[in-house]
């Protein structure tokens, strides 16, 4: 009569847990915007206005502020160059390891949008990864896909002066990245009005948002995004890759 295994029980336990199994993961890197335009007038102003001697000039600098401050800009000359150079060094990074596509959670703020989209371009132009490292294995399909919540933004909102302001809707969003970084099956948008395609990110303000506001709203943004990893992991066979611009 044959023997039983000793390590028989041992095996069974092991197996009904996973126990040394490989399970899926995700890869989550946090990417802050380059640099705005307002910074730049910022800079500006301290240059002209001749900030930080005796001879300041705040009536002046307030005034160049209030002339040329937007509620919601783009990048300056640097943030363009900084935006590039992130398109170098991700492209070349996600080569190296990742598959597709590419999953960018994005705030709808327009500096994080013109911050990303380099690298998405770069990503859609092509290379021999993006064709060949699917995450079924079969390789094609789109080299990355974006989600642009409107939970997900700079604190205080869009405004001017304490008058709020829209911010882009999902149209002009959509313009700005369609189709040359993002094929339109590729974009999708969670907290804006689904009834209004008018209406931007920031339609709901009276005002710079308060703390507690400010508090409500990241709270919902990390509950979105724990579900949203889960349902990843819960689909993947092999993790995805979720990068935040």
């Amino acid at each position: 009569m044959a023997s039983k295994d000793p390590n028989a029980d041992n095996k069974k336990d092991q197996e009904e847990n996973n126990e040394g199994a490989v399970r899926p993961s995700i890869h989550i890197q946090l990417i802050r915007h380059a640099e705005s335009e307002n910074n730049q007038v910022y800079r500006d102003a301290r240059r002209i206005c001749k900030g930080g001697t005796p001879d300041f000039d705040l009536e002046g600098w307030n005034a160049y502020v209030d002339k040329h401050r937007s509620a919601d800009p783009g990048l300056s000359t640097t943030g363009k160059e900084q935006a590039n150079k992130l398109a170098d060094f991700l492209v070349e990074d996600l080569a190296g390891r990742a598959s597709t596509p590419v999953r960018v959670v994005t705030s709808p703020m327009r500096r994080t949008l013109e911050t990303i989209r380099p690298t998405l371009e770069r990503l859609k132009e092509g290379g021999d990864w993006a064709s060949s490292s699917s995450s079924d294995g079969n390789g094609g399909g789109s080299p990355a896909s974006v989600i642009v919540n409107a939970f997900y933004h700079e604190s205080e909102g869009c405004h001017i002066k304490d008058e709020p302001k829209p911010g882009m809707n999902r149209r002009e969003i959509s313009s700005l990245l369609v189709p040359t970084a993002l094929d339109p099956s590729d974009l999708s948008f969670e907290g804006f009005d689904p009834n209004n395609e008018d209406a931007g990110w920031y339609s709901h303000g009276t005002g710079p948002e308060t703390r507690p506001e400010s508090e409500d709203r990241a709270a919902r943004f990390y509950v979105w995004l724990c579900e949203h990893l889960d349902q990843q992991l819960a689909e993947a066979s092999h993790a995805p890759d979720v990068f935040d611009a």
